[in-house]
């Protein structure tokens, strides 16, 4: 069964807004178009956030990708693909739970 979104992540696919483009973004693998328009510059990381909303989108069944974020080899896929892209805030998130 798929879990629900909250409210602000709901709010936010229903608008498609930044931080919805920037978690589909990671779940398309498509993140150096979506840093070509960020204007802040230490924003062009993938942080926690974006990828808690990403997990977040998948658990809802709302969107779909070959990433895997309850996998070990599914994290570890993710920050291969990746790479220095993840802040290291989002490298940790990934990896806690299998520290």
């Amino acid at each position: 069964m798929a879990n629900l979104l909250k409210p602000a992540d709901m709010q936010s696919l229903l608008t498609h807004d930044w931080r919805y483009q920037r978690a589909a973004a990671v779940l398309k693998g498509h993140w150096l178009p979506i840093i070509a328009e960020e204007e802040r510059p230490f924003r062009q990381m993938i942080q926690p956030e974006d990828l808690q909303f990403a997990k977040a989108l998948l658990d809802s069944g709302t969107l779909t990708s070959r990433f895997q974020f309850d996998r070990y080899a599914g994290v570890q896929a993710i920050s291969q693909y990746f790479g220095n892209q993840l802040s290291p805030a989002a490298q940790r998130w990934l990896a806690q739970p299998y520290i």
